[in-house]
């Protein structure tokens, strides 16, 4: 099980790695990717262990975590990302960032 999610993982990074985002928004994507899954693994850990070491789940923390995961921001915060990493014409450029080079250099004309 553990082998399936780093073979996830590693696929997930390398896909991210391909694409040629420049600059901050690359770093803004890798920054994000890291902290919502160490954010979410910690949380885990911690309950987990509260859960072992109380002899008891804490149910309601794990009702709130479930509904701030699956809450309207978090949500689009994820879908805004996952556009970001949408490549449909294989070049590299994710095509968020292409259409927004093409509104620059219209706006400026």
């Amino acid at each position: 099980m553990l082998e399936r999610l780093q073979t996830a993982a590693r696929a997930a990074v390398e896909k991210v790695a391909a694409l040629h985002i420049k600059g901050a928004p690359r770093l803004m994507i890798y920054l994000f990717i890291v902290v919502i899954f160490a954010a979410i693994g910690a949380f885990l850990a911690g309950w987990c262990y509260n859960w072992w070491s109380v002899g008891k789940a804490d149910l309601p923390v794990m009702i709130q975590f479930l509904g701030a995961v699956s809450s309207v921001s978090f949500v689009a915060a994820v879908a805004f990302f996952g556009r970001a990493l949408i490549d449909e014409d294989d070049d590299g450029v994710p095509d968020e960032f292409e259409r927004e080079d093409e509104d620059e250099k219209n706006s400026r004309r």
